[in-house]
């Protein structure tokens, strides 16, 4: 990781350096105390509105994440890409998130949130610019076969390899801010903004697909090249990297989190695999060219993405449940959705089917890195949250070898399998008693230190 460690210098410098913009200030009045300006500096609001930043952040990459999933498939067969090896774009990518993802997370958590978000971002915004140009070379017939998949391999493990800084650190972030009781709430409103981007994703991505095919990756580079810079001059983070008197080592077979990385495991495998099913499906089981395809594929998915937002925004945020209650329900609903899906060959029942499987992942992504974040210790959460989401991030490795050699045997397979995977999910998270002691404090005793951490931070070091 030494790349990252000198990615994370270069972010950090500058920020050191340049302070805040001065606010308006009252001449008159008498200079403030260290303490009273540490507060000035970093009230409640400029904490909401840091991690409002976040959340725009997020928008922009759950709408890159649709926008592959519903034009890539159909572009894919028209390069005379195999299902199996646009299944395996994705699948390269995602193993290189998950080696790296909580490398960063860990690296966050001794060298500062704030770089790690900005390096997550560059990569993000460099890997949908070269995945975009490789594709306007295969389709101008510049380069074809190998070379060319060999590119496109290429450019989209860059979103893995340094795109995955972001989310660990981001979440990290929120954690950071948050009490045990607002854990939750607070990791599913990140989770909710990645799902309203996942929710435009498609749209987008027809309406900008007409100015041509590769233009949708190329707009939503800009978005993430305008974020990177918003969070550069606008995201506070005004503590140094924290020196910790004990090497902090979160491992794989963490007794603490042993079943909520199983869950995170799971969940990601019965998530993946119909989200990289599903546009062959519309083809081949309901009918649709591969003209038509991209356009039906979003009404499916733009469903399920404001069934997500949904249960996050509401389920989540007002009813407050916790963690082991979120688990017990979410695999059910998958389990209903993705029968719906492989009982039918019509495209209304199949989009409901996939509205209320996102309903479900919309509780068991903030559900899972939620019950991890109360599991752990200040100083551990990027490296457990980091942990936790790359085991999404398994899935797109699994479903290219399992899911499409399920398809092969029929397109309804993979549902089917998935169906009833969930249903052993659910079985898990009822039976477990890991899960159901994901529950955070009946007392709000770490608020005053949460908040007493953020709002002391410039006193601690003159980061920005």
């Amino acid at each position: 990781m030494l790349i990252a460690k000198r990615l994370a210098a270069w972010c950090v410098c500058p920020i050191t350096r340049a302070p805040d913009p001065p606010e308006p200030m009252n001449t008159n009045a008498p200079s403030p105390a260290p303490d009273q300006s540490a507060r000035a500096v970093t009230s409640p609001l400029q904490r909401r509105l840091a991690i409002m930043l976040l959340l725009v952040g997020a928008v922009c990459a759950g709408m890159g994440q649709t926008i592959v999933f519903s034009v890539l498939p159909p572009l894919g067969r028209e390069l005379g890409l195999s299902n199996f090896q646009v299944g395996a774009i994705f699948a390269i990518s995602a193993s290189a998130w998950v080696f790296c993802g909580p490398r960063w997370g860990k690296l966050s958590d001794s060298r500062g949130r704030k770089p790690f978000i900005l390096i997550g971002l560059f990569g993000f915004t460099l890997s949908a610019i070269l995945f975009g140009a490789s594709l306007e070379l295969g389709l101008a017939g510049a380069l074809s076969g190998m070379p060319l998949y060999a590119l496109m391999v290429a450019m989209r493990s860059l979103y893995g390899i340094i795109g995955s800084a972001s989310p660990p650190a981001a979440q990290a972030y929120i954690a950071d801010r948050t009490s045990k009781r607002e854990r939750t709430a607070g990791i599913a409103s990140f989770s909710a903004a990645f799902g309203f981007g996942a929710m435009l994703g498609p749209g987008f991505g027809a309406a900008t697909s007409l100015i041509s095919p590769a233009a949708p990756f190329y707009a939503v580079a800009a978005i993430g090249a305008v974020m990177a810079g918003a969070v550069y001059f606008f995201l506070p983070e005004r503590t140094g990297p924290k020196h910790h008197s004990r090497s902090v080592n979160v491992r794989l077979l963490d007794a603490r989190l042993a079943p909520y990385f199983l869950f995170a495991l799971s969940f990601g495998i019965i998530n993946a695999i119909p989200m990289q099913a599903i546009a062959f499906y519309f083809i081949d089981r309901l009918g649709y060219s591969v003209a038509d395809a991209p356009h039906y594929v979003s009404i499916g998915l733009t469903a399920g993405a404001m069934c997500s937002l949904f249960s996050q925004l509401v389920v989540v945020q007002r009813m407050r449940l916790p963690p082991a209650t979120l688990m017990r329900i979410a695999p059910g609903l998958m389990v209903v959705g993705h029968s719906l899906i492989f009982l039918n060959d019509h495209v209304w029942p199949v989009a409901i089917g996939m509205a209320v499987s996102g309903f479900g992942a919309g509780l068991a992504v903030p559900a899972a890195t939620a019950a991890t974040s109360l599991a752990v210790e200040p100083e551990e959460q990027g490296g457990a949250i980091g942990i936790a989401s790359s085991f999404g991030a398994v899935g797109f490795i699994v479903s290219p070898v399992l899911g499409f050699a399920l398809y092969a045997v029929a397109p309804a397979a993979p549902f089917m399998f998935t169906a009833g995977a969930a249903l052993a999910l659910l079985i898990f998270a009822w039976m477990s008693p890991g899960v159901a002691a994901a529950l955070p404090p009946l007392n709000d005793d770490d608020l005053d230190e949460a908040v007493n951490e953020a709002g002391n931070e410039s006193a601690a070091a003159p980061y920005q």
